[in-house]
């Protein structure tokens, strides 16, 4: 007797487990659908390729909007491939950004099977996008008794935007007043994609273009007060901020930080740094600093860390970093290393 009602207590306690398993997936499976919506606690589901890219569509999307980030932390953007795994990410995005100007490649991340719903958002559309430019050190050899008429010219070279010639720059985000359009791009966007919170996002991009604008006049106030104009860097990834505060930059390497110089260029570097007397050679995170090591060896120059922003290592995302933070830290090495009055 007492056998057959434990076995009818644990057949009543395996039905009541079963019951209760069964509705919490069916109310799980409820859950899980409605994060892919903007009314979800997932929020507009929108992927960036590159971190400014991210930091943008953070800014402006706020607690609205899932942004997912597919090249990694730590990673040079300029190496990137996109995985199955990233592209399938693409298509169950509504909104897509990528940075476009040759930085991505894009021929993958577009293909219709690829994108499916996901409205694409290249920022490089909403920028003058420059040519590269890579300084002639014989000519700047030649017109060392007229350096800063050359300076000049360089600055006023980079004014063009003829295209056709070859590859363009893709580091659009390093001139602050670029990034500021390219808010403008991602508040349209994301408006279009939820405009339920159309006046969220307005709001933020608003904010966010005032705290750039804001920078971008303290850079300028600096670049006023430095007596020497010449940004000697470890790849070419700061043309656009050198063109907006009338800097000349010269690259040990080229747009492509894995770009080795060749003997003679590095040796020509070495003379237009002691000819200039060039005191701050600048490196980067992403970067091995041999070669801006060995220069500042040859030249008694020191190494400065400048940060590109194409990508943050994952202790710097952990601890909060932003876009913004970056360049007003950028702003701070400069300032120390080219030593403004």
């Amino acid at each position: 007797m007492n056998i057959q009602m434990n076995w009818r207590k644990w057949r009543l306690t395996a039905v009541l487990t079963i019951i209760l398993v069964a509705g919490a997936a069916i109310l799980g499976g409820c859950s899980l659908g409605d994060s892919t919506g903007n009314d979800g606690k997932g929020g507009l589901p929108v992927v960036a390729t590159v971190y400014p890219a991210y930091d943008i569509a953070k800014q402006v999307g706020g607690d609205k909007v899932k942004v997912t980030l597919l090249v990694p932390p730590g990673t040079e953007p300029h190496d990137w491939e996109p995985t199955v795994k990233d592209l399938k990410a693409v298509g169950q995005a509504k909104v897509f950004i990528y940075n476009g100007a040759g930085l991505e490649p894009s021929e993958k991340l577009l293909a219709p099977d690829i994108l499916k719903e996901a409205k694409p958002v290249e920022l490089a559309k909403s920028v003058d996008v420059m040519p590269i430019k890579t300084v002639d050190l014989d000519k700047e050899a030649e017109a060392d008794h007229d350096h800063d008429h050359h300076t000049d010219a360089a600055h006023h070279d980079n004014d063009g935007h003829d295209h056709h010639h070859g590859t363009v720059d893709p580091h659009i985000w390093l001139n602050l007043m670029n990034v500021v359009k390219e808010v403008d791009a991602v508040v349209a966007a994301f408006s279009e994609a939820d405009p339920a919170n159309k006046d969220y996002y307005e709001a933020n991009g608003k904010a966010y273009k005032e705290k750039l604008t804001a920078l971008d006049a303290q850079y300028e106030a600096f670049a006023q007060t430095v007596p020497s104009k010449e940004l000697v860097v470890t790849h070419e990834a700061f043309g656009y901020l050198a063109n907006r505060y009338g800097f000349t930059q010269l690259g040990i390497m080229g747009v492509a930080p894995d770009a080795e110089p060749t003997p003679e260029r590095m040796a020509s570097i070495i003379s237009f740094v002691k000819a200039h007397k060039v005191k701050a050679i600048f490196s980067e995170e992403l970067v091995n600093p041999k070669l801006a090591e060995a220069i500042a060896k040859e030249t008694g120059a020191k190494v400065y860390m400048l940060n590109p922003v194409e990508g943050l290592m994952e202790e710097q995302m952990k601890a909060g970093a932003t876009y913004l933070s970056i360049m007003e830290d950028n702003l701070k090495v400069l300032k120390t290393a080219l030593g403004a009055q």
